[in-house]
């Protein structure tokens, strides 16, 4: 609650602040020291006192001094009142838990019922009926922020919480609604009415033909063209799709992104049954979309249109080549541009197949990549629309007069394209590509979530004074190195380490094909260990389970260089997403490893012939 009421504050803050600086432009009118929010939003709603949202179906009074604090989607909406001393939000709450009633939700939604763990004291918890006969369950509560908040006593000062939980018996809108009103609690004592006047406005219809009602829900049901002056181009959007950058915090100003603003579950127009309900990303992950549009202004250079096309079109070669194909190609002519579009077919998951098509366009030597994916069945099922999308793309003249010079970074030639990564704890180099970084981007926290087994690289028994260097680079590999001393022979950390690789769930029923093989010269000894999945036998893993699926960005397929030297121990393991398993990085891969020194051992010059090991012989034995 605390976190929720600190976020209310600062929103509630911005919003001042920015009615403040557009209220002078808004309309002309003497200043009579009252902000009128909906008279600067649209001079149409000024005698309107009542809010809703038309996607998910509800409305609620709206007190005349109200501040509204409201996300492009609406699935939560809030709204300060000075007269009230009141905060006031609505949820919309995907039901993917599939509760049937509000018993249910006593029994098992306790992080509803707790608001997700609210250290507000309860006082009444009941259930109870609307004016039209709609139920709910009432929570009452108080927050204090004093040393007292877990003592019995009368508290003098605080907030008063009170929260109403609906549950929709409309089939079409599969929510649980939450309406919570925070009040002064002195402010409560002496005006309930005011509370309740509020809380009992709130209802789960909305009422299209009310003119007092104000909808929040951004209804584009028509398709509009779509200018972008800045860089000069064009293009049609179809009906509720709006520009994402304020989702992935995409601020590049010379890239733009679309995608639908309500997911079909929102629309009401998803037909499957319940359990096969695609649920929301935990808090915090990137939002994953089933059609997305990007259009980027990549440069005004002289490079000839063809290699610019041929070395864009390398993206498309770091892809698995088993889980993608281009469809088709072909050469356009776009009002005097040239362009050329590709179709690719995608497979993202075991049961998500992805149409994207990618348009190339050069207009006077200004650049434009056009970019649109959307589910296969999706796409098969309404063509003529993402056509119409991909194909309304036009250059204008139209651009920005501040536009300039902007280089193209495959116009630019590196004096060197790798750089040498050294441990200090342990004698090493090594050279790689200065692709991979040591700082982590925002993208990564998305995507390493899903795994089917727990299954690590235990370093080895007895190392100590590890030293970690984990780099990152894109599209999402991985590549950790560790170094450190270790007393042990090779053969006894091989085989504590790969103990639990020919243990796993992956290795007995064959969804990963696994292999160690071996080189030893002196007093070094490298251990080469892939581990690959079988994508094959996936399938068998989800039979009879229609709801689990294999992302295949998740997945990782790796190489592990495991390497005893003297008292020290190496581990060089890179990581890479399914999707992303291509012949390009395995070979980089290697040539940097071919550039390692550890003391006076340079690998380029080692004749490395490595020997298979057969990995039956690291199961555990019955008396182990």
């Amino acid at each position: 609650m605390v976190k929720k009421l600190k976020r209310f504050l600062i929103a509630s803050l911005l919003v001042t602040f920015l009615i403040s600086l557009v209220a002078p432009f808004s309309f002309a009118q003497d200043d009579d020291g009252v902000i009128d929010f909906y008279t600067v939003f649209s001079k149409d709603d000024v005698n309107k006192n009542r809010v809703g949202n038309s996607i998910y179906n509800w409305s609620i009074y709206m007190p005349q001094d109200a501040y509204i604090n409201k996300d492009p989607k609406g699935s939560y909406f809030s709204m300060s009142s000075s007269s009230y001393k009141a905060n006031i939000s609505v949820e919309a709450i995907l039901n993917k838990e599939g509760f049937s009633s509000l018993d249910e939700i006593l029994l098992y939604g306790s992080d509803i019922i707790n608001n997700y763990g609210s250290v507000s004291k309860i006082y009444s918890l009941k259930k109870g009926k609307d004016k039209n006969g709609q139920e709910y369950i009432e929570i009452t509560s108080v927050y204090t922020d004093s040393f007292y908040v877990f003592v019995d006593e009368e508290e003098s000062s605080g907030t008063f919480n009170f929260t109403r939980i609906y549950l929709s018996k409309n089939k079409k809108y599969n929510y649980i609604y939450r309406l919570t009103i925070s009040m002064d609690l002195n402010f409560y004592t002496e005006h309930k009415n005011l509370l309740y006047k509020i809380a009992d406005s709130f209802e789960l219809q909305f009422d299209s033909k009310n003119p007092n009602i104000k909808d929040l829900a951004d209804n584009v049901t028509s398709w509009r063209v779509h200018k972008n002056t800045s860089y000069g181009w064009q293009i049609d959007l179809p009906p509720y799709w709006k520009s994402t950058d304020i989702y992935n915090l995409e601020y590049n100003s010379s890239t733009q992104s679309f995608a639908p603003l309500y997911t079909d579950e929102e629309m009401g127009l998803n037909t499957q049954k319940q359990q096969d309900v695609v649920t929301t990303p935990p808090q915090g992950e990137q939002q994953e979309y089933d059609e997305y549009l990007s259009v980027s202004f990549v440069a005004n250079s002289n490079v000839s249109f063809d290699k610019w096309v041929e070395l864009e079109m390398k993206n498309v070669e770091l892809y698995n080549k088993s889980l993608c194909k281009i469809i088709s190609s072909k050469t356009l002519n776009i009002n005097g541009a040239k362009a050329k579009l590709f179709e690719l077919n995608i497979r993202k998951s075991l049961q998500k197949n992805f149409v994207e098509k990618r348009m190339y366009v050069d207009f006077n030597n200004n650049k434009y990549f056009v970019k649109l994916y959307v589910k296969e069945d999706k796409y098969n099922k309404d063509k003529q629309k993402y056509d119409r999308i991909i194909n309304s793309f036009k250059p204008i003249p139209a651009k920005s007069k501040y536009l300039d010079s902007i280089l193209w970074t495959g116009d630019l030639k590196p004096q060197s394209t790798s750089k040498t990564v050294k441990l200090s704890k342990a004698p090493f180099e090594m050279n790689i590509s200065k692709d991979y970084k040591t700082n982590i981007p925002y993208y990564y926290y998305s995507y390493y979530t899903q795994v089917i087994n727990a299954t690590a690289l235990p370093i080895s028994q007895g190392i100590s004074d590890v030293e970690t260097i984990t780099l990152y680079n894109t599209p999402y590999s991985t590549l950790t190195i560790n170094g450190g001393i270790n007393l042990d022979p090779a053969e006894k950390i091989i085989k504590n380490a790969m103990q639990a690789w020919v243990e796993s769930n992956e290795y007995k029923s064959k969804t990963v094909d696994m292999s160690l093989q071996k080189y030893s010269t002196g007093e070094l000894t490298i251990y080469k260990f892939t581990y690959v999945y079988n994508l094959s036998k996936l399938p068998n893993l989800a039979k009879g389970n229609p709801n689990r699926d294999f992302n295949f960005l998740s997945l990782q397929n790796r190489v592990i260089y495991m390497i005893k030297y003297k008292q020290y121990y190496y581990t060089i393991d890179l990581s890479v997403p399914v999707l992303y398993w291509n012949n390009i990085t395995l070979d980089n891969f290697v040539k940097s490893i071919n550039t390692i020194k550890i003391d006076k051992i340079n690998f380029s010059k080692l004749n490395m012939k490595f020997v298979n090991e057969d990995l039956e012989k690291f199961k555990k034995k019955n008396n182990e």
